[in-house]
Formats: C-alpha cells, sequence, structure tokens
C-alpha cells in the first residue's frame, strides 16, 4: 500500500516509519521547513504533497488543520483518515468545542469565551478560588494554556497573548485527570474504547512547562463503562452526520460529582497512538486503512498495560533545537528495539541513525505490561540502552495510575 501522511511539524513520523516497517511505501510531506531532514532515510520526503497525491492508497493528516482538503480529497476518491473541517473547527475554535458538548449533553467546567485578552481581564473582576485555566483558540504552543490560581498571575498570562487573540476562561475542576478515545468509522464506534493517563509537565512532580505530553499509559475498556458513557458515546448523534472517520478523544477532569470534559481531539493523538499502537495484535496501517473505508468493527487489542516515554533533548521545549547539536549519532538502536520506538526528530545514513534537529522530540518509546509496574519495567529498561547525548525524559509516567485507576473504579466510572 502507498500511504502519503499531511503533516505540520512531522508528528506523525513515528507511526510512519512504523508502517514502512510493516512493509508499505509511506511518502510524508510536512509543512514547517524547520523540518526538511527529518525522516530522511527512513520514509519518503516529497517536496510537494500534490506529487504525492496520485499515488496514495490512503491519505492520514496526523495533526488539526488540513480539514480544508476535505471535499477535493473525497471528489478525488481518495480514501481520507483523520481529516474533517468540523473536527478541526471543534478542536481549534475552543468556543466551538464547548458548545459541542453543551449540544451533546456532555458537563464541562464553567466556561466564559473572549474575543481578546483585554475583554478577559473581566475575569480579574469575578475572581473565586480555586482559579481557573486560560487556553487560547487555534493550532497554539501548548506552552501557552496557563493554570492560574491567583489574580497576579491572571493578569501576567493574559498580558502574554496577542492583542486578538480569542479565548476561553474556565474554573478550575479538582480531580483525576483521564482522557476517554474512541475510533469512528464513519457510522460507529470501533470496540474497544480507551482511556489515557497523560503527564503534560517537563518536570517530575507535575513541574515545569506544559509540554502537551511528556508520556502516557493507555488502557483498553474491557466494556462500556460510564466513563465512555458520559462523553464520548454521547457525540454518536454528532458524528452520525459528519463524513469523519479516526479516533475521537475527550479530555476530562473526573471527581465524585460528575466528568468536567476540558477539550475535545478529531485526530491521532501523541503520545497515546504510539501506546495504542504497543498493545495491537494487527498491523496499524490495517486499524487505519479499515476505519478509513468503513468496515472496521473492532480492533485486536490486548488488555495490558500500555505505556509511552518521551524522549527528548535541549534545548527543547524552551527554545528551537541548536543546529551544532544536528547528527548526533543515536545509539543502542536494533531492529528488535526499534519495534518497540517510534522515531520523530530523526534520520538515518547508511545505518547511522542520528538527531535531525526538527523540534528536539527524538523519539518515544513504548512497552506493555500485565500491570503498569510490568509496563514500567519494560520501558525504563529499554531507555537505558537508548545512547545520545543530553538525553532528557521523565522517570515517573504511570506512577499515578493504580491510584487513579482505583479511585475512579470507587467512584463507579471504569
Amino acid at each position: 500500500m502507498r500511504i502519503l501522511i499531511l503533516s505540520k511539524d512531522g508528528d506523525g513520523l513515528g507511526i510512519a516509519y512504523q508502517m514502512v516497517l510493516e512493509g508499505h511505501v509511506v511518502d510524508v510531506w510536512i509543512q514547517d521547513p524547520r523540518f526538511k531532514d527529518v525522516g530522511i532515510g527512513l520514509v519518503n520526503r516529497p517536496t510537494s504533497w500534490r506529487s504525492a497525491l496520485a499515488k496514495a492508497d490512503l491519505i492520514i493528516a496526523d495533526m488539526v488543520g488540513f480539514g480544508y482538503l476535505e471535499s477535493i480529497l473525497k471528489r478525488m476518491n481518495k480514501v481520507v483518515f483523520g481529516l474533517s473541517k468540523i473536527t478541526d473547527v471543534i478542536e481549534l475554535d475552543r468556543e466551538r468545542g464547548i458548545a459541542a458538548f453543551k449540544s451533546a449533553g456532555i458537563k464541562y467546567p464553567q466556561t466564559m469565551a473572549f474575543p481578546s485578552p483585554l475583554k478577559a481581564k473581566a475575569v480579574l473582576d469575578l475572581w473565586e478560588d480555586p482559579g481557573y485555566a486560560v487556553k487560547p483558540s487555534g493550532n497554539i504552543d501548548t506552552g501557552k494554556t496557563y493554570i492560574v490560581r491567583d489574580k497576579e498571575t491572571l493578569s501576567y498570562v493574559l498580558s502574554t497573548y496577542d492583542k486578538k487573540q480569542a479565548l476561553i476562561v474556565q474554573k478550575i475542576v479538582e480531580g483525576i485527570e483521564v482522557s476517554t478515545e474512541g475510533w469512528w468509522n464513519g457510522r460507529d464506534w470501533i470496540k474497544p474504547f480507551n482511556h489515557t493517563f497523560e503527564e503534560k509537565r517537563f518536570l517530575q512532580g507535575e513541574l515545569g512547562p506544559n509540554t502537551g505530553c511528556m508520556g502516557n499509559v493507555v488502557i483498553a475498556a474491557k466494556r462500556t463503562n460510564k466513563l465512555v458513557e458520559e462523553t464520548i458515546l454521547k457525540l454518536t448523534p454528532f458524528l452520525k452526520k459528519t463524513p469523519y472517520r479516526g479516533p475521537i478523544d475527550i479530555n476530562a477532569i473526573v471527581n465524585s460529582t460528575g466528568v468536567y470534559a476540558l477539550e475535545i481531539t478529531g485526530r491521532l493523538g501523541y503520545d497515546a497512538i504510539e501506546a495504542l499502537t504497543e498493545g495491537l495484535q494487527e498491523p496499524l496501517s490495517d486499524v487505519i486503512f479499515e476505519t478509513a473505508i468503513g468496515i472496521k468493527k473492532e480492533m485486536k487489542i490486548t488488555m495490558d498495560f500500555l505505556i509511552a516515554v518521551r524522549l527528548t533533548v535541549p534545548p527543547w521545549p524552551h527554545a528551537k533545537p541548536d543546529k551544532s547539536a544536528v547528527g548526533r549519532p543515536i545509539g543502542g538502536l536494533n531492529p528488535q528495539k526499534l519495534k518497540h520506538l517510534f522515531l520523530t526528530d530523526v534520520n538515518k545514513k547508511g545505518d547511522v541513525y542520528t538527531y535531525a534537529g526538527g523540534d528536539g522530540v527524538v523519539l518515544k518509546a513504548v512497552a506493555r505490561g500485565r500491570d503498569v509496574r510490568e509496563a514500567q519495567r519494560r520501558v525504563y529498561k529499554m531507555i537505558k540502552g537508548i545512547n545520545i547525548l543530553d538525553l532528557q525524559y521523565r522517570t515517573d509516567i504511570g506512577n499515578r495510575v493504580s491510584e487513579d485507576m482505583k479511585q475512579l473504579k470507587a467512584w463507579g466510572y471504569l
């Protein structure tokens, strides 16, 4: 099969190389010129997505923002996965995302939408403890999403945005953060659903900047539980009116009083897709293709704990890469280990894997276990065998999962 991946920042390069290992020809077109050298020697890197379009049997959008191509590709009778105008809108426009929750009857935190940071200063006069989450609309760096617990910090945060930046301000809800995902085949849900426990902060102890993801644990749901029923299952009528095919994820805060949806994602999620792939008992390319053509009804996946850990090099996440670091060799990779690694900011010259200098997210390591401790033990043992200068990663991914699951079960959600 010939696969074309449309990408903004190379997020899907890891899954692209996995599909190469599955025996497919994969073209990855990356929009941002910073990533021009990323993936060389691993996948095909066409300079134009149009040049690769005619040969493609399957087109995957690895990130939000390609929905404008939906009608064009459908008219060309192309098989498309994870690409839709409507899912772009509900993720990028925070206010529209909240409206989708309201329409579907999904709970969400007290939310105020503002067309600009200046208008959002009204929150200073309405302040209530424990504080607010400030989230900009658009495809904005996750580091620009803030949790603020005092008025002075809120005033500062609002000053960091562009004057015309639309945003929402949400009252903080205390509880357990967990995501619930299902794959939609165009008519119905593909079983099983899954849940993700993600760590977003750069440093252990939830310190440092919000990176979007430093690692996570994914578990497949043995049945359609209350957490599924209170979140994505309520989107069924909405999705039946759209042509979308692919994963849908709702990130939420859960406590004894309910499930409060924070945001919705209609695309592949990182690093959840890498963890999920570790548990698949069938090729990832088959799952994606069969979902895209609408025939997939059930994934063949283990009930293990699936873990992913993100490996990076400085100055990520604080700054763009130092180009003097480009070409650093990455040692310790072998064919057996590569089955459990998703190479992202990497290229290959001959038999040598090197750092490509796109953004600093070098790779994601994955493993599975009958319990979370076994999964942790396996993934960190594998990471210790990977050699690259100045490697940085969290060593506590998965630590909260057992207690969080115990509490969620006590509340009746799992």
